[in-house]
């Protein structure tokens, strides 16, 4: 088989329920955007879903995948210790990633046992916030778990088309979901502090997304991406190799910043090819 869902995924714990709780009506479009989407990726079966995030263990020279038999998130730090998630890994898709990245690219950081079970088998909450949606939708219960590195986009990108490559030859229904932010800046209130071109950095890669227009995406100005304080970009270039040479329709499902920081909600749906 190969990638029949895909999208882009903001994580800001406040729209947990449980989290957000009266703050949740200033990000309603975000959270009803979000659990659209994921009834989306549900209703393609995916048998694993591949989350691409900036948060987790992050290296210089490559990605990192978690390698831990089985994965697990909470949002204890987050003040609901609660709310706890669990996945089972997708181990022989990590296996095939790991092979086929290696053979024109960075490779990947196998974040193993060895390393630690917590580094293993901990999701963060680039990954947990989706993967909460996505569960509550009925799917995600395998997944895989990428950190991406900060490496020239257009090495991330040909790391998304070895992925393509990989779920492939494994023969996988997979789904990919980019999960990050768009910038950091966007008033005087937000975490980073206000800087003007935050608005003008989420309405070009809003406007390049809604026209799948890859090319943009992967020559934004570095300075403009700079100024933004953004964390989600190159989650999406990733995403954007992983779905090279597929027929995609875009469709941008919500956009807004009430905290200060974009949350776009997209998704890429690749259009099937019918059985003859």
């Amino acid at each position: 088989m190969s990638i029949v869902a895909s999208g882009i995924a903001p994580h800001p714990p406040i729209i947990i329920p449980a989290i957000g709780r009266g703050e949740l009506s200033r990000v309603k479009d975000t959270v009803d955007s979000l659990k659209l989407f994921s009834r989306q990726v549900a209703l393609t079966n995916p048998e694993t879903v591949i989350l691409i995030t900036p948060h987790g263990p992050m290296h210089r020279n490559a990605p990192a995948v978690l390698a831990g038999k089985k994965l697990e998130g909470d949002f204890a730090q987050f003040r609901a210790p609660e709310i706890q998630l669990h996945a089972a890994n997708d181990l022989e898709l990590v296996d095939a990633i790991e092979k086929e990245t290696e053979k024109k690219g960075p490779g990947i950081l196998r974040l193993d046992e060895e390393k630690g079970p917590g580094e293993a088998s901990t999701l963060d909450h680039g990954i947990s916030v989706p993967l909460y949606y996505l569960q509550e939708a009925g799917t995600g219960k395998q997944v895989v778990a990428i950190t991406f590195a900060p490496l020239p986009y257009e090495d991330l990108f040909r790391f998304g088309q070895a992925m393509q490559k990989a779920v492939l030859k494994t023969g996988r229904r997979a789904a990919v979901v980019a999960s990050g932010d768009l910038s950091h800046r966007l008033t005087r209130f937000a975490p980073a502090g206000f800087n003007p071109r935050g608005q003008e950095f989420d309405r070009q890669l809003v406007e390049r997304v809604q026209n799948y227009d890859v090319k943009g995406l992967l020559h934004m100005d570095e300075s403009l991406v700079y100024d933004a304080g953004e964390c989600g970009l190159r989650s999406i270039i990733i995403l954007l190799g992983c779905l090279e040479g597929l027929q995609v329709s875009p469709r941008v499902l919500s956009y807004e910043g009430p905290f200060g920081v974009g949350y776009l909600v997209a998704s890429f749906m690749p259009q099937q090819k019918e059985a003859t």
